[in-house]
This record gives C-alpha cells, structure tokens and sequence, in this order.
C-alpha cells in the first residue's frame, strides 16, 4: 500500500512541478526579455542552447509563422521558402524539422527539452524513492507527447484536426481538457505575456491566467476552433 500511495504522490505531485516548471520556463526563457537575453552569451554552449529554443518559439512560431490568424502556419509558400532559406543559411535547420516550433522534434530535441527540469526532477526523485520516481515518468511523458504531438492540433480548426487524427487523437480532442486547452493556447498566442501552460493548471496559480471574454470566444469560433 505504501508504494501505490508512493507511485499515485509521484504522478500528482509529477504534475503539479510539470505544470509549474512549464510556466515559469515558457514565460523567462521561451519569451524572455532583452534584458535576460543580453546575459546568455555569458554562459557559452546553455547560453546558445537558451537562444535557440527562445528563437525558435518566441520568433518563428509567434512571429514568423500564423502571422494572419491562429490557424494558418503560412500566407504564401513564398513566405514558407523565404523562411526556410533564413534559418537553412543561419544553421537552424532543426526548427524546420521541428514544424516552425509546434513539435518538440527529434529524441536529442526531447532530451534538451527536458534539461531546464533535470534539477528539480533528480531532486525530488532522490528523496522520492523509486516508487514514486515511477509515478513522476507518466507526467514526464504527457509533458512531451502533448507538446510534441497535441500542440500541433491547437493550430487547427477542429473538423480538420478531427478528420486528420488518429483514433486515439480523436479521443482527445473530444474531451474537456482539449477545448479548454485551445481556448488557453489561442490567448497566449494573441498576447503571449499569459497562458503559458499546455499541461493546465500552475497558470492560474502564478497569477499569469487569462480567461477569453465573449469578443474573444467569437474569434474563437470564427476559426473553427
């Protein structure tokens, strides 16, 4: 009984410092300020790594790509040619093969992905115990597959992300979880400074929560979200 309750802590408590290490990441590093920026290349080989992934989200998938609304990735594929050529003769090809920022990207991509939480995860695994260190790895999965395989579905209508899903996918997407989390997601990308979260919940309890008012649900809807 003491390991069930040890495996169900590291799944809950797994969660919670998932949801809340995602928040505080997504806000100081995947959309830092100039001000933080400027101190990145004092830390050589984690300072490019921290570039890169703020490159890589705050410039392409917010500002280089879905520049007309939240559900087309490119106007023109003029415009997908013209960026594919930037980030090919700069040597960010791995933020092609990442979709533009809407997958995590390969295994070596998941494993950097994961780097920013190695700290706190070695420590509370340490004292945890192994049972919950069990517990703890189905939240660190679900962290990875619905950033690398949920996220892409935020940023389409939901008939196209139904008829293009798997049955599995499909699942998700009808459950309550997923249309609050398009709702969420919609509002980060009009304001970027809130939402932070794709595993719900530290959001709100780090006060950067923003709830979509009847304007913003009509946009929603407009877009077949």
């Amino acid at each position: 009984m003491i390991a069930f309750d040890q495996f169900v802590l590291g799944i809950s408590l797994g969660y919670l410092f998932f949801s809340i290490a995602e928040s505080i990441v997504h806000n100081y590093i995947l959309h830092a300020k100039r001000r933080t920026r400027a101190y990145w290349p004092k830390l050589g080989f984690l300072g490019a790594y921290l570039r890169n992934s703020w490159y890589s989200h705050h410039v392409v998938h917010h500002q280089r790509t879905f520049r007309s609304n939240h559900v087309t990735l490119f106007d023109s594929e003029h415009q997908k040619e013209e960026l594919n050529q930037f980030l090919t003769e700069n040597g960010k090809n791995s933020i092609i093969f990442s979709s533009y920022g809407l997958r995590v990207g390969d295994f070596f991509e998941k494993i950097k992905y994961l780097c920013p939480h190695l700290p706190w995860i070695i420590t509370v695994c340490y004292f945890g115990g192994g049972w919950f260190t069990l517990g703890l790895c189905i939240p660190l999965c679900f962290y990875i597959w619905i950033a690398e395989y949920v996220h892409p579905y935020l940023h389409f209508p939901y008939n196209q992300a139904i008829n293009s899903a798997s049955t599995l996918m499909r699942f998700v997407l009808r459950t309550q979880y997923f249309r609050l989390l398009t709702q969420h997601h919609y509002l980060h990308h009009k304001y970027s400074n809130c939402n932070f979260n794709l595993m719900l919940g530290a959001d709100r309890l780090l006060g950067c929560h923003q709830s979509p008012n009847e304007k913003e649900l009509i946009e929603i809807n407009k877009l077949g979200l």
